[in-house]
């Protein structure tokens, strides 16, 4: 007798800033044996290739068509790869990393990245995408979409106390308006807010533990995974 396929289904993780979307989303790839991608990974492949080729950061245009999403590549050991090239080791760079922030802001870009994790995901089933608009843009026809909602005091205490455990001294009051701030412009911004899409589950994450945040989507995911069989 033939052994039934396993059922696999992506997953797509909005919320704020500083809620823990991808330490979540990392947990729950380990646990499902899914594939965890970082679309700002992929931001720093585009903006790595900028830097490398003396493009302008400021001409979006230019930036766009630098690249088509065919170019970029996501092995198993999620190494990125871009025009045939692994440059994983070269996206670590500071100067990289501000570029991208640069050129993640526009749309024909954004498109393009988006249209590269919608294909690797319908091809390679189990993809797991966090994000502002993840649920509604990046993977709009994921099987399990959340919302993963703190206030920003207790966002804002969260990553205070993560500082001092990684040895750094950070400032309450500046890190809650901080997050304010991002708050204000993730959900105002012109293109793509972040904003609670139509099928997600909402998770209050106010008074949850790490465990007790991975258990409530995990549950979630299991169900989710039955109801296919």
């Amino acid at each position: 007798m033939r052994e039934k396929k396993e059922i696999r289904i992506n997953i797509a993780i909005d919320g704020p800033s500083g809620v823990g979307k991808s330490y979540i989303s990392k947990m729950l790839a380990k646990e499902l044996n899914y594939k965890f991608i970082s679309s700002g990974n992929l931001y720093r492949a585009i903006a790595y290739n900028a830097l490398a080729n003396n493009l302008d950061l400021n001409d979006e245009k230019l930036i766009s068509d630098s690249f088509e999403s065919s170019d970029l590549n996501i092995l198993d050991d999620d190494s990125i790869i871009f025009k045939n090239e692994n440059i994983t080791e070269k996206l670590r760079a500071n100067e990289v990393s501000d570029a991208a922030s640069t050129i993640a802001k526009y749309q024909k870009v954004r498109e393009k990245i988006n249209h590269f994790i919608q294909q690797y995901s319908e091809v390679n089933k189990g993809v797991i995408v966090d994000g502002r608009d993840a649920t509604y843009r990046i993977l709009p026809n994921a099987e399990a979409k959340f919302y993963m909602w703190a206030s920003p005091e207790v966002r804002a205490m969260r990553r205070v106390r993560q500082n001092k455990e990684l040895g750094i001294n950070s400032n309450y009051d500046e890190v809650y308006e901080a997050l304010k701030i991002r708050d204000y412009n993730d959900m105002n911004r012109k293109v793509d807010p972040l904003k609670i899409s139509e099928g997600s589950i909402v998770i209050d994450t106010e008074h949850m533990s790490i465990p007790e945040n991975f258990d409530a989507l995990y549950v979630h995911i299991l169900r989710i995974i039955k109801d296919k069989k």
